[in-house]
């Protein structure tokens, strides 16, 4: 991993991802790098007047400085371009530029917070994180407005059995290391899904042959009712993240794992959940 990308829209609900985006890139000893995109229409709608190349220089060098201030307030940190690095950019769509930038940094993670302070930024932040979730092909984690980050101490990733799940479990144990914290290996079995416990059995087995991590659990469900197992299991075991990979495919296993479980948790969910894309780009992304 190179480097951690947060995104940030100002609002207080986005600092606790802020602040944990900064702990991880700490830990990791990666840069953090300090996004805003705005939209110069949105921005500079009472001052149609000015010339767009005007309003355009204006826009950058008044978000720079606020990208400045926010780092400054809720870190005590001034960005240094070294390990705190600002960046700004316009776009009416921010997913675009937000992925654009991390490609191009060779960011491991994106961090965001799942919701702005008012409704143009609900707004803005549901439709950036949901086009994050959908098209990104690293990690992204999003935060939840009242978060307070003390430490990770229990990850829940809720699997489908796929050899996916190996690499992305495999992944996570990367940085999952540095906080001590244990993983819990979560499935809920249906009633039109076939040998819950054996292929659960055989999860275990391909997964000890991939990956080594002493502080690993694994929890069996039998539900029909996959996103209220998934949320109990969560409160029972205190969970401190949820980490479930972004599936497109519909089939009789994983199609109760799709991407419509992973947006629901996105919306109501108290937890940090971190969404790992499915695509082979995702195998590396966390290393």
């Amino acid at each position: 991993m190179k480097s951690l990308l947060y995104a940030t829209d100002y609002s207080p609900n986005s600092v606790p991802a802020l602040k944990f985006a900064w702990n991880l890139s700490q830990k990791l000893d990666v840069p953090l790098y300090v996004m805003h995109v705005f939209d110069i229409n949105a921005t500079f709608i009472s001052t149609v007047s000015i010339a767009y190349a005007r309003m355009e220089e204006t826009a950058f060098l008044r978000n720079t400085e606020r990208l400045k201030e926010f780092c400054l307030e809720h870190l005590a940190k001034i960005p240094d371009q070294k390990k705190l690095i600002t960046v700004v950019a316009e776009n009416s769509i921010a997913s675009l530029s937000i992925l654009e930038k991390a490609e191009e940094i060779g960011a491991g993670m994106i961090l965001a917070g799942k919701r702005g302070s008012t409704l143009m930024r609900d707004l803005f932040m549901g439709s950036t994180a949901s086009g994050l979730i959908e098209k990104s092909h690293i990690p992204v984690m999003l935060l939840p407005e009242h978060y307070e980050f003390s430490s990770i101490e229990t990850i829940v990733y809720a699997t489908a059995f796929e050899q996916a799940d190996i690499y992305a479990i495999r992944d996570i144990t990367h940085w999952a290391s540095l906080f001590g914290a244990e993983i819990r290996i979560f499935h809920v079995s249906t009633r039109d899904e076939y040998a819950g416990e054996d292929q659960m059995e055989w999860f275990k087995e391909m997964l000890s042959q991939k990956v080594n991590y002493p502080r690993m659990q694994f929890e069996l469900r039998f539900a029909e009712d996959i996103y209220k197992a998934l949320t109990d299991y969560l409160w029972e075991v205190n969970a401190d993240l949820l980490a479930m990979l972004e599936r497109e495919e519909h089939h009789l296993i994983s199609n109760i794992w799709h991407r419509d479980l992973v947006k629901r948790m996105k919306g109501e969910s108290n937890l940090p959940l971190l969404s790992i894309p499915k695509s082979k780009e995702h195998a590396s992304g966390l290393a």
